[in-house]
């Protein structure tokens, strides 16, 4: 379970700018291929660059000694290189794709963690909890273990650290608005705090790690993707997407896969020697940026967009190449779901986010469940824990309001509902009309379809999706009657 603690305060500094006259970036290469590029003292072991694999590469670890290291592909494929090979979970019916390995001290065995936050314990390795189960507001993206394998720490997608084992809980960024989301997370040596990296390079400290310095406020060419501690965690390096590695405190330069990478190609994870000097970088291919399109337009750029949002499972009525009402309330969900400003327009930040966009988690994980997260203002309906369809809505503005000289509450109540009864038509009641309401609260509350659904609350309490999208609902039979539903 997560462990609550205060928040420790978060070290805040100035970025370093590295010297000039650093080495050119293929000084210090020791060997790669256009997948494992190896720097300084690390040496290129192979890849599966080439290979027919049944699912893509998502993630590498290394052996604590750095002599050799693991690729995982997103099945729970392993691929050993100059790493012993414990197992893997290829062929076992994983509910939501792995997603990090992280070995034991003597690399006599490794755990793999999912989506969802289940762990899987595969030679000498200890297992010592996971999060199957649990509501997550986010994925999980990492699992990180102590220095002596007694336990471990798993990274959730918004900066939430959750604690197993002899692993201490330090604080956490899950409940911080940040500038750009977390993507990494970093042990000191001796394991008594941990540094969590943000994309723009924010460096966050909790425990006994240091803040070195970042590139939170420099411009860069590209996001931040992975930070890797020195030995003494007298510093650290930080890992961009093109390459580009920026060194604070004791970290050495070894050289930067800045021109390396070939087109359509991206870094995606750094993992440093144990002497700090030297380190690997994963690149993978590059995901094609989403063209920055707004409501009116038509065309290819469309339709790249709108298939992307339907392979997350964002319902906008199908691809058709035209940003309509539709598309703009399919991407008003998606801002939604990332934090992002609801602007219904594909910006500059909304592209961004669809880099590393992944199908959102929901929060229950078994069962059919249709969940109305009023905090977001979005609808999943979610099947064992997988998330099949989102829907933009709104839902009641919680303020109070008079009818016939009695004051109530447009409120959307939280817990736990089911749907007892619909009607197949227009329903004109005393506060406005609703479209093929679906009830699910005693007091008259139900999913409904509406004219006006705004990227934020404005109802008297029940859920309103489009026309189109309450026609889609029935015509699919997607919630029907006895559909459990969860408000929260």
């Amino acid at each position: 379970m997560r462990r609550l603690a205060a928040l420790l305060a978060v070290a805040v500094g100035v970025a370093f700018v590295p010297p000039t006259g650093v080495p050119p970036a293929a000084a210090a290469l020791s060997g790669s291929d256009d997948m494992v590029l190896a720097f300084g003292s690390a040496t290129y072991r192979g890849s599966t660059l080439g290979l027919p694999l049944a699912a893509p590469i998502v993630a590498m670890a290394q052996t604590p000694d750095g002599s050799g290291y693991w690729l995982l592909a997103d099945d729970g494929g392993v691929f050993s290189y100059g790493a012993p090979f414990h197992g893997s979970l290829s062929g076992f019916p994983l509910r939501l794709p792995a997603v990090a390995l992280a070995p034991t001290p003597g690399a006599g065995g490794y755990w793999i963690v999912t989506e969802d936050g289940g762990v899987f314990s595969f030679g000498n390795a200890q297992y010592h909890g996971g999060l199957v189960g649990v509501p997550l507001n986010a994925p999980i993206a990492d699992i990180i273990p102590t220095p002596d394998g007694g336990g471990y720490w798993l990274l959730a997608e918004d900066g939430g650290v959750f604690s197993f084992g002899n692993a201490a809980f330090y604080g956490s960024t899950g409940g911080m608005r940040l500038n750009a989301p977390v993507v990494g997370m970093a042990a000191v040596p001796g394991g008594g705090g941990y540094w969590l990296i943000a994309r723009d390079g924010g460096v966050f400290s909790f425990g006994s790690a240091q803040f070195h310095g970042s590139t939170g406020n420099m411009r860069l060419n590209a996001p931040v993707i992975g930070i890797a501690p020195t030995a003494s965690s007298g510093g650290y390096m930080l890992v961009a997407e093109d390459g580009g590695v920026f060194t604070f405190g004791d970290a050495q330069f070894q050289g930067s896969a800045v021109g390396l990478l070939a087109p359509g190609r991206r870094a995606v994870q750094v993992v440093g020697m144990p002497g700090g000097d030297g380190y690997r970088v994963l690149a993978l291919d590059r995901p094609p940026d989403v063209p920055l399109v707004n409501v009116g337009a038509r065309g290819p750029a469309v339709v790249e967009v709108q298939r992307r949002l339907e392979s997350m499972g964002y319902w906008l009525g199908g691809v058709n190449g035209d940003y309509g009402l539709l598309t703009q309330q399919a991407v008003y969900a998606f801002q939604k779901v990332h934090g992002l400003p609801r602007t219904g327009n594909v910006d500059a930040a909304t592209r961004d986010a669809f880099r590393d966009a992944r199908r959102p988690l929901p929060r229950s994980t078994s069962g059919y469940v249709a969940e109305v997260d009023k905090a977001r203002q979005v609808i999943f309906l979610a099947r064992n824990g997988r998330t099949e369809y989102v829907f933009n809505t709104s839902t009641g503005t919680e303020r109070p309001y008079t009818y016939q000289g009695e004051r109530y509450l447009a409120d959307t109540p939280p817990g736990r509902w089911r749907v007892t009864h619909q009607v197949n038509g227009v329903r004109v009641g005393a506060l406005g009309t609703l479209y093929r309401p679906k009830y699910f609260h005693p007091d008259g509350i139900a999913f409904h379809g509406y004219s006006s659904v705004p990227p934020f609350p404005a109802s008297h309490g029940c859920v309103r999706v489009t026309n189109a999208a309450i026609n889609f609902i029935w015509d699919a039979n997607v919630i029907p009657i006895g559909t459990d539903v969860w408000v929260y």
